[in-house]
C-alpha cells in the first residue's frame, strides 16, 4: 500500500479510481498525503489539474488538485525509468555521474594504474552496461562518458593527459583496458540477436522492423540499407535497434537479420 498506481485512459477514468480509492481509505481507517501523489500524462498540462470525486458519504473532500510532470522529466516505476518524451538526457547524467563518482572515490587512493584499470573493466563497464541496456550512445559520446576514469588511469600510469591520445591510452599501458562504447554496442548486439532468434519475441521484433521500414520508407531489412542519411533525426536519435544498426555498420559489423 506504501506505492499504489491508478492508470486510466482518461480523466474521467482517473477520477472514478481516485473515488474508489478514497472510499477504500475511509473503510479502512487510512489516510493518505496527497501532496505526495504524482500525476502522469501523456499530454502536456500547463496548470494544475482538478480531478471531481463521485458523491459518496465515505468521501470527505469533493476533489483533488494535482499537477502533472514535465514530459521532459523522468520518473521511476516499479525499478524501471522512464520518460513520456523519450529523452535521454536523463540516463545521460546518470552514467556521467557513476563515472564521476569512481573517479572521485579512487583518485585518492594509493592505487596503481593497474588496479584502477582492473576496477574500471569488473566494476564500472558492468554498471554501465546495465544502465544502458536500451540506450545507445554514439561513440564520442561515451568515450565523454568515462573520460573521467581513463584520465585517472593515465594519471596513475604517470602519462600526461594531454599529449597521450585516449588511442594510444589503450596500447601504450602494459594491461589491457576495454573500451566503453565497444563494449556496450556488443551488449545492446546480442540483446537483440536475442529477441530476433527467440520465438516468443517474433511478433515484437517484427514490428520494430516495419516500423523502421515505415520511417526510413523502403521495403528491404533495415540491416543492409545506408543509415547514415537518416542519423541526423531527432525521433531516431533514442531509437535503440536503429542506433545499434547504425553504429554497427560504421564498424563494418555486418547483421543477418530473418523476420
Amino acid at each position: 500500500m506504501d506505492d499504489s498506481t491508478l492508470i486510466a485512459s482518461s480523466k474521467r477514468g482517473i477520477e472514478d479510481r481516485l473515488s474508489i480509492t478514497a472510499e477504500f481509505y475511509t473503510l479502512n481507517n487510512t489516510q493518505a498525503n496527497s501532496a505526495k501523489y504524482i500525476l502522469l500524462s501523456s499530454e502536456q498540462f500547463s496548470q494544475t489539474i482538478e480531478f471531481d470525486l463521485f458523491p459518496s458519504p465515505l468521501i470527505f473532500n469533493s476533489s483533488l488538485i494535482l499537477k502533472a510532470l514535465a514530459l521532459s522529466t523522468s520518473f521511476r516505476f516499479l525499478g524501471v525509468w522512464f520518460n513520456l518524451s523519450a529523452s535521454s538526457r536523463f540516463v545521460h547524467n546518470q552514467t556521467t555521474s557513476m563515472v564521476k563518482d569512481m573517479a572521485a572515490l579512487l583518485s585518492p587512493k594509493k592505487l596503481l594504474a593497474h588496479h584502477v584499470a582492473y576496477l574500471y573493466n569488473i566494476i564500472l563497464l558492468p554498471r554501465l552496461e546495465f544502465r544502458l541496456q536500451i540506450t545507445l550512445f554514439a561513440e564520442s559520446t561515451t568515450n565523454r562518458m568515462v573520460s573521467p576514469m581513463l584520465s585517472l588511469i593515465r594519471q596513475k600510469a604517470g602519462l600526461a593527459s594531454v599529449i597521450t591520445p585516449l588511442s594510444a591510452l589503450f596500447t601504450l599501458l602494459p594491461f589491457s583496458i576495454q573500451q566503453a562504447f565497444g563494449r556496450i554496442l556488443l551488449s545492446h548486439v546480442a540483446s537483440w540477436q536475442k529477441i530476433f532468434s527467440h520465438p516468443s519475441y517474433k511478433i515484437f521484433a517484427n514490428y520494430m522492423i516495419t516500423y523502421l521500414q515505415g520511417f526510413l520508407d523502403c521495403d528491404a531489412c533495415p540491416s543492409i540499407i545506408d543509415l547514415e542519411p537518416w542519423s541526423h533525426t531527432l525521433s531516431l536519435r533514442t531509437h535503440s535497434l536503429y542506433n545499434s544498426l547504425l553504429f554497427s555498420s560504421r564498424l563494418n559489423i555486418t547483421w543477418s537479420l530473418t523476420f
